[in-house]
């Protein structure tokens, strides 16, 4: 019997300690699908929701807050999309994404970290070495092909990717994204 209240118990805990994923707030500015917040904003259809990143750069979920984004154009023109677009506000302070050229560079930067010269490696070690240079440039060129690219989406066209926050975004309860002048609120 007491082993069964201490199962129960570790349970709740584990279960109480858990992270729950962000939700999209119900608002008449947008529509809610699958944890996705679905926003039309002139002739452009935006889903976004938090999203770990999920490609083989799993470092930058440590590094950064993700946001996944899909943006398609419904009109007969191109919209410019404005690179001030998706600012976050949380807990009263406004977080704008990361340049490409510094997630990438926490990439490379990872890469230098783990590499040392050993000077009691075996023989077979250099092959080793050159195997997880290979893998940081795989991860590289899939990260720079998911992220999100700004700029004109031509009619009928979409894109998609990932943008990156500093990861104090996560220490929120709840926060904030500006989409082209509509708020999109996100809680846990």
């Amino acid at each position: 019997m007491k082993t069964i209240a201490l199962i129960l118990l570790t349970g709740l805990l584990l279960a109480a300690c858990a992270l729950r994923p962000y939700q999209p707030v119900p608002d008449s500015g947008y529509a809610i699908e699958n944890r996705y917040a679905i926003v039309q904003a002139d002739s452009l259809l935006i889903i976004l929701r938090p999203q770990a990143y999920t490609g083989n750069a799993q470092s930058v979920n440590n590094n950064f807050f993700t946001l996944y984004l899909r943006v398609r154009n419904l009109g007969r023109a191109p919209v410019r999309l404005a690179r001030e677009s998706f600012g976050i506000i949380a807990d009263g302070d406004q977080y704008d994404y990361f340049p490409l050229e510094l997630v990438l560079g926490s990439i490379q930067s990872n890469y230098w970290l783990t590499q040392y010269e050993d000077p009691f490696a075996l023989p077979g070690t250099v092959q080793n070495q050159t195997l997880s240079q290979e893998k940081a440039q795989e991860q590289y060129f899939e990260l720079l092909n998911n992220y999100f690219s700004f700029g004109d989406i031509l009619p009928g066209g979409s894109k998609e990717g990932y943008l990156f926050y500093n990861r104090r975004v996560n220490n929120s309860r709840q926060f904030s994204v500006d989409v082209r002048g509509r708020e999109v609120v996100f809680r846990r």
